[in-house]
Formats: C-alpha cells, structure tokens, sequence
C-alpha cells in the first residue's frame, strides 16, 4: 500500500488546530514531540494513505496562511504492521488515488525548464528523427522518440491551465516553443543536405488529413496525464507523446529544408492539431482528477474560471482545425472528381 508521512512545523499555538485538522483525517497514526534546535516549534508526525495526503493539506491550507506553518511530504516504502482488515485494505486501494497537487506541480515544473539539456536533447532527437524519416528507417525514428523530451512542457502546460498557474503556463510555453524551435530548424537543416523522396510515406503529407488525426494525440494526452497525477510517469508515456509530435514536426522541418512549402505547410497543420489534442486530453483529465486552483499555486481567485475558459478554448480550437481540414479535404476531393469527369459521347442513331 501506499503511504506518505507529513512532517508539519507549527507554532506551539497553533497546535491545537493542526490536532483538530489531523482528527478529522483519520491518518494511520501520528504523534507530535518538541523541537530539538532550541526553537519554539512543535513537529508533527501523521503517516497516512497517499489518497488522503492532499485532503489534509487542503484542509492545513484552509485554516492557516502559508507563512503559519512548514510542511514536507515523504513518500514512505512500507508501513508495519499491515493493515489486518481486509475490507479496510481493500477500501484504501480502491480510493481514487492521486499524487497530491503540490508533488505534481514539482515534477512538471522540473520538467518544463528550459535548459541545455532540454535544448540538446530536442535537437538530437530532431537529428535522428530526420535520418529516419530520410532513410525509411522506422527503428531509428522510434529511437528518436525515445529521447525527445517534448513530455515535460506540454503536460506543464495543461496543468498550468487545470491550476490557473500564469507563472508555470509561461514558463512551459517558453520551453515548448524553443523546443519547437530548435527541431524545426535541426530538421530543416538536414532537409537541405539529405536527398529527400517527398513520395515516400514516412514524409509524405499529400495525403488526405481526417479526424484520425487527433485519435493519437488525445490518447496520448489522456495516458500521460493519469500517469502523472498516479505518480507513475515513466519514459513509456514520452515516447507515446513523441509518436504524436517528433514525426510530423522532423517532416515539417525536412519538406522546408527540400522547399516543398504546401506539405511542408500540411505538415504544421498537423503539428499544431496535435499539440492542442493533447493540452485538451491533458487539462481534462487533471480537472476530472480533482487537480483544481489552490490560494497558493494559483494566480487570482478567478482561476477556477480562467481554467474552464483555456479547456473550452482548446475545444473550439481543435474543433475549428478538424472543421477545416475536413472542409479543404472535402474541397479537393470534389474539385478532383469534376475534373475527372467525362462527356458520354452522342449515341449512335443507327
């Protein structure tokens, strides 16, 4: 079973509160002892099921300003002795269980820095991506996947929106578009050195776009985002969102470097589709799973509604890219069969 263990510093005068919290919560146990550095604090104790661990921060948080206490959460390994009820057991395991807000906000954060690393990575992985595409290689380009590191400021970015978090949504939008940046320059560098056959099907943007197009990236989304808020990210749930993005971002750079502009330019269409498909995916699935504005993550008291505002506006969006593919597509298709069309010729009237 999972557990947490929350180590609180409050006041000595503010203890009986934090008693009152911890009551309400009915943690595995706890227990409270003085401070042994001389200064006038009480610590507390309280091992508890991860499911409740952000019940008793909201509730800490509820009745004290940030400033009144000092909280750490650690991840335990296990707890003796076992939980002998088995109905109690099995009802902690079957809670819906998730990381709690501030965990998140952590990981996400970490991964939505801009660094050189960040940067290397993108580039190498564009690199790659594009001798792939070039060669026919698909081992190489899932290769590529493997070490494009596009996870991180996306999923910042949808739970940026879930938090109401301005700080975090810039900083992500930062990374994305320099990572952007640099894999749509990588590539179409390599599309002016490496012979490029725009007929072949791993570069090849020709053909008709549908609404399959946003079926990868909205299942990716909603994968990555219940990994995170489980606490069970793995390099698994990248590639898969690499699958959506690195391909089609490594043709677009490939199609400018060749000077082919209309596939190059269904190319970013493509991008741009998968990059809202998966903010969507990811914002609804943090807000189904309770991550919602917090007084100390969050920007304003209206986030709430800024944040139900950013998911309508990824639907619409991704609505009005999947409303005019189909409506150019469809006006393609019909201008090609007229042009096709032949006159019968005058029947013979003997």
């Amino acid at each position: 079973m999972a557990y947490r263990m929350l180590m609180l510093n409050v006041a000595p005068d503010r203890s009986d509160g934090v008693e009152d919290v911890i009551d309400e919560i009915e943690p595995r146990t706890w227990w409270r002892s003085e401070a042994q550095s001389g200064e006038d604090i009480v610590q507390y104790y309280v091992v508890l099921h991860e499911s409740r661990s952000q019940v008793l921060q909201d509730k800490l948080s509820e009745r004290f300003e940030e400033n009144q206490f000092r909280l750490v959460t650690l991840a335990l390994e296990s707890v003796l002795p076992q939980i002998d009820n088995e109905e109690e057991q099995e009802r902690l395991e079957q809670t819906e269980t998730s990381s709690a807000r501030a965990e998140i906000y952590d990981d996400v954060l970490n991964n939505a820095l801009l660094t050189w690393d960040f940067l290397i990575l993108t580039a190498a992985a564009a690199f790659v991506a594009a001798i792939g595409l070039t060669s026919g290689q698909v081992a190489v380009v899932i290769g590529a996947m493997v070490i494009a590191p596009l996870l991180g400021p996306i999923l910042a970015f949808a739970f940026g929106a879930a938090l109401g978090n301005r700080r975090l949504l810039l900083i992500s939008l930062r990374a994305l578009g320099a990572g952007l940046g640099v894999a749509i320059a990588v590539s179409a560098v390599m599309g002016t050195v490496l012979p490029l056959q725009i007929d072949d099907s791993m570069v090849n943007f020709s053909e008709p776009l549908g609404l399959t197009t946003a079926a990868l990236p909205l299942a990716s989304g909603v994968a990555a985002a219940l990994m995170v808020v489980q606490g069970q990210a793995s390099a698994l749930v990248g590639v898969m969102v690499a699958a959506a993005l690195l391909p089609p971002i490594a043709a677009m750079g490939l199609l400018v470097g060749s000077g082919a502009w209309y596939q190059a330019g269904r190319a970013a269409v493509t991008v741009i589709a998968n990059i809202v498909a998966i903010n969507l995916a990811a914002q609804a699935v943090f807000m189904w799973r309770g991550i919602r504005p917090h007084r100390w993550l969050s920007d304003d008291a209206k986030a709430g509604q800024s944040r139900v505002w950013m998911l309508g506006a990824w639907v619409i969006l991704l609505g009005a890219l999947l409303g005019g593919i189909l409506f150019v597509e469809g006006s393609f298709a019909s201008e090609g069969d007229d042009g096709g069309q032949q006159t019968a010729a005058p029947a013979d009237p003997d």
